[in-house]
């Protein structure tokens, strides 16, 4: 195995236009995200990171392949997703992944897009739809060194706790 070192950091700070980035330096993985105000949202960029970082070396695509795509089609949606992407396979199996943990987390993944493309398009961030403008969305809130913690994804749906793969755990 090896070390991994992930951080949330303002956007600005990003190496290039992207919401996450990861990178080899020693014996370190370096994944930085984007800071979305979501921690599940986050977390999902970082763990896509992580499985495409990690793909990409099994299939012995290199960082610098990478990264040099990526830089050449800043301007497009998902320079990850296009047909002719090296890594192709690797973020397409990475968001694949990426979809079943937003699932079991209970994050719209329409919002949740919408969110990482108005961060990276440095645009006003969309209204979270399963706020509904509440406070406390029925998920219990806990208590923290003095400070009210509260979880802020919404509870699953039933249909979506069905697929759940972690609904027999």
């Amino acid at each position: 195995m090896y070390n991994a070192e992930i951080k949330t950091i303002p956007h600005r700070d990003q190496r290039y236009d992207t919401c996450g980035d990861w990178w080899k330096e020693a014996a370190w993985v370096k994944i930085r995200v984007s800071s979305m105000g979501n921690p599940d949202y986050e977390f999902l960029v970082a763990i896509h990171e992580l499985v495409e970082r990690q793909l990409c070396v099994k299939m012995g695509i290199s960082e610098q392949t990478v990264d040099a795509w990526d830089t050449a089609h800043e301007d497009e949606e998902e320079p990850g997703a296009m047909e002719k992407c090296p890594y192709r396979e690797a973020h397409l199996r990475a968001e694949a992944i990426e979809r079943v943990l937003a699932n079991d987390l209970g994050v719209d993944w329409e919002h949740y897009s919408k969110t990482v493309q108005a961060t990276v398009e440095k645009t006003p961030l969309p209204k979270d739809p399963t706020a509904h403008g509440q406070t406390n969305l029925g998920v219990p809130s806990y208590q923290h060194e003095g400070v009210r913690l509260r979880h802020r994804a919404p509870p699953m749906k039933a249909k979506h706790k069905a697929r759940s793969v972690l609904r027999d755990r």
